[in-house]
């Protein structure tokens, strides 16, 4: 997809708030002299959190194959926007732009992900809401609508030029971030830690450790999925703790970059010079592009950025693994075919391929590729019973990939 550093479609992320919880017990006893010390105290708390939250705003997200999707208005009208530090400018779909004024013989090149450059129309947003910021006459580009981002209803994305403006909390867990005033010092983030952060051109970028190596990313909250390029592959290569050769890619119908034979890799990783536990963290491996740590690195946790301050933190406050189907679908000349896998032990058992026709899932038949694609990111079902043309049926469990 052609938009500035909007890398591949299956990116997504969550942001975060942190919560105080304050837990007041007022013990009604004889003495109204203890009982003024109690409220005292409880109106001196409600007070520092009442002027503490007016900078910030708490925005709730969805995550959406592991995309950040907020709202936000543009010219008064409630649009639905992704969160994405990998976009150095902030982008909306060309069939969005009616309303807006177009910049005069202004036409700007961009890339993707995958080094693709097209020019595209630059447009004038008078206003641009979220939360409580208001910010007038942004000029912006335009991407060409995309399958994924129209069924996902996402019309636009901020990018770094507005996100750069302000501090953030992403709360993966809650699902929400929390948008901070630069000039509010941080407060409550004492028991962060600290990325090796580093302002990689007009992007945020980190340094990680892979073994004995170290690597560097950009941060892209854009994307759902880590990458690593083919060079710095052969760079990591021993390092490697698993590796899959008979992969397509762990995004499915969402992803749109070409990916390398050694597709799906998993490492151990850790953040540089900390005493953090290391984690096995899984990555595609691309042909064209670059590295970059998606929102899937995070888990359900929390990270706070300032681009001001220079900062990245995490805070790990859930160390749970969310379970995935290791089968995705796609709909490829008016059939349902599977489009991925990802060979755990049930899909190699099973013996189903890529490529092969589907005649339902879970009893149901699919025609619309919007439809399918909704079906297979918000089912709850645990189970997928997968029938194919040719009659065999098989049924796989949701399961820790890594």
């Amino acid at each position: 997809m052609p938009a500035i550093y909007i890398n591949d479609m299956g990116r997504i992320i969550e942001v975060v708030s942190r919560n105080y919880m304050i837990v007041c017990l007022l013990t009604i006893n004889k003495s109204i002299n203890k009982m003024k010390k109690y409220l005292f105290l409880l109106s001196a708390l409600l007070v520092y959190d009442y002027t503490f939250a007016q900078n910030q705003d708490t925005i709730k997200f969805e995550n959406l194959v592991g995309l950040i999707k907020i709202p936000i208005q543009i010219n008064g009208k409630e649009k639905y926007f992704m969160f994405d530090t990998g976009a150095e400018i902030t982008a909306i779909r060309e069939d969005n732009t009616s309303t807006l004024d177009i910049t005069h013989c202004s036409r700007k090149k961009i890339k993707d992900a995958n080094n693709h450059v097209t020019t595209q129309s630059t447009y004038v947003v008078q206003s641009l809401k979220f939360g409580n910021s208001d910010i007038s006459n942004l000029s912006v580009v335009t991407f060409p609508n995309s399958p994924l981002f129209n069924c996902l209803g996402i019309e636009g994305i901020i990018g770094i030029d507005i996100i750069k403006r302000f501090d953030w909390l992403v709360d993966f867990d809650k699902k929400q971030i929390v948008k901070i005033d630069p000039s509010d010092t941080i407060k409550g983030f004492s028991d962060f830690v600290a990325m090796d952060f580093h302002k990689n051109k007009l992007r945020p970028g980190i340094k990680l450790k892979i073994g004995n190596k170290v690597v560097d990313f950009l941060f892209d909250s854009g994307s759902n999925t880590n990458t690593i390029d083919k060079k710095c592959y052969g760079k990591i290569k021993d390092e490697i703790v698993q590796s899959y050769e008979a992969i397509t890619t762990m995004s499915g119908a969402s992803s749109m970059g070409k990916q390398s034979k050694e597709s799906l890799i998993i490492v151990n990783t850790q953040p540089e010079n900390l005493d953090l536990r290391k984690h096995r963290t899984l990555f595609n491996t691309i042909s064209v592009g670059e590295n970059k740590i998606g929102n899937e690195f995070w888990g359900h946790n929390q990270i706070f950025l300032s681009w001001t301050k220079n900062k990245l933190l995490f805070r790990v406050v859930n160390t749970e693994k969310e379970k995935t189907f290791s089968v995705f679908f796609k709909i490829l000349n008016d059939s349902i075919i599977v489009n991925s896998l990802t060979f755990t032990e049930q899909i190699i058992k099973s013996g189903v391929k890529v490529n092969e026709k589907v005649k339902s899932i879970n009893g149901k038949s699919f025609t619309d590729y919007c439809e399918l694609l909704r079906y297979q990111l918000l089912t709850k079902e645990n189970t997928l019973t997968v029938e194919l043309q040719d009659g065999k049926q098989f049924t796989f469990k949701k399961e820790n990939i890594y």
